[in-house]
């Protein structure tokens, strides 16, 4: 029978839907696990909406962040939906407006750990020889100290604020990032095509950014994801302990810390930031654990 002949294309032969799928670029096919997977769907929805509220702070926030309202430690009503702080100015504007700080310090400190820790382990695992045992070096002694260690001491070093904070953060990452791309050139510094792209005569560096690093960028977009979040959580602490945001900045661990002594007569001044955070970073491994899913091939092939 025709049906039972292998691409015939008849109703009810799988081969064309094979066939298709087959030959959809990976990158479509990830994206569709990526979307299929609910838990990144949800965390996608939830920091789109507060890239929303960040972006349209001035017109979604009821009141100004830093206006006294009059009355303080109001408790949550229909006209201060999060109450007010210990200085009377309406909790949930501070908050929105706080996104805007926090959301830019996870990302301006991811930007400042990926491209110093992309080029050291790039470097180090493609050239290898004394390049690597240096950076490993490096690598080894930066990681012996945790991240929030490593980012203290270098907010003493450069004194508080926020700037030096997303600075702290993104060194302290570097070396995370260091090892992990370092890791992977290593694993695909020989196979063919890398081989292949030498004889040629590619450059070291188009070798490394066009060949090696194309291909192990699954793992690092994970990775990313993941720190984003973690290094909003890591600065939110380090403002949190007066090293980051300093009043009357609207961020997040600064407004926690100026809630902490209120806790027992006004708990909505500390726990509507920290609420906050909790969600930005709950959403931010949401969607790396779907993407870890989608782009990551040790997964895929499970």
């Amino acid at each position: 029978m025709l049906g039972s002949i292998p691409g015939s294309g008849m109703a009810g032969d799988p081969a064309p839907v094979a066939v298709a799928e087959a030959y959809r670029s990976p990158g479509r096919q990830s994206m569709r696990r990526f979307l299929a997977h609910k838990g990144a769907r949800i965390g996608l929805l939830m920091l789109v909406a507060w890239l929303i509220m960040a972006a349209g702070a001035p017109h979604i926030a009821p009141y100004d962040p830093d206006a006294l309202l009059g009355k303080a430690r109001l408790a949550p009503s229909l006209t201060n939906w999060f109450g007010t702080d210990q200085l009377g100015r309406d909790v949930l504007s501070r908050v929105i407006f706080g996104s805007r700080i926090s959301l830019t310090l996870g990302f301006v400190s991811v930007f400042f750990g990926l491209v110093p820790g992309v080029v050291l382990g790039l470097s180090a695992g493609y050239f290898g020889g004394w390049t690597d045992t240096l950076i490993s070096r490096l690598i080894d002694a930066m990681l012996a100290f945790p991240s929030i260690i490593l980012a203290l001491v270098i907010i003493a070093t450069l004194g508080p604020g926020i700037v030096n904070v997303m600075i702290a953060v993104g060194i302290s990452s570097v070396p995370e990032y260091a090892r992990l791309v370092r890791g992977s050139v290593l694993s695909v510094k020989a196979q063919p095509y890398v081989e292949a792209a030498w004889l040629v005569g590619n450059s070291s560096a188009r070798i490394m950014f066009r060949h090696i690093f194309a291909n192990i960028n699954g793992p690092l977009i994970v990775f990313t994801t993941l720190q984003v979040g973690n290094a909003i959580l890591v600065g939110a602490g380090l403002s949190f302990l007066g090293l980051g945001a300093q009043p009357p900045t609207s961020e997040w661990g600064l407004m926690s810390s100026e809630g902490r002594q209120f806790l027992q007569r006004a708990w909505w001044i500390a726990a509507s930031p920290g609420l906050a955070i909790l969600s930005v970073v709950v959403a931010f491994n949401l969607i790396g654990d779907g993407l870890r899913s989608g782009f990551d091939p040790k997964v895929r092939s499970r």
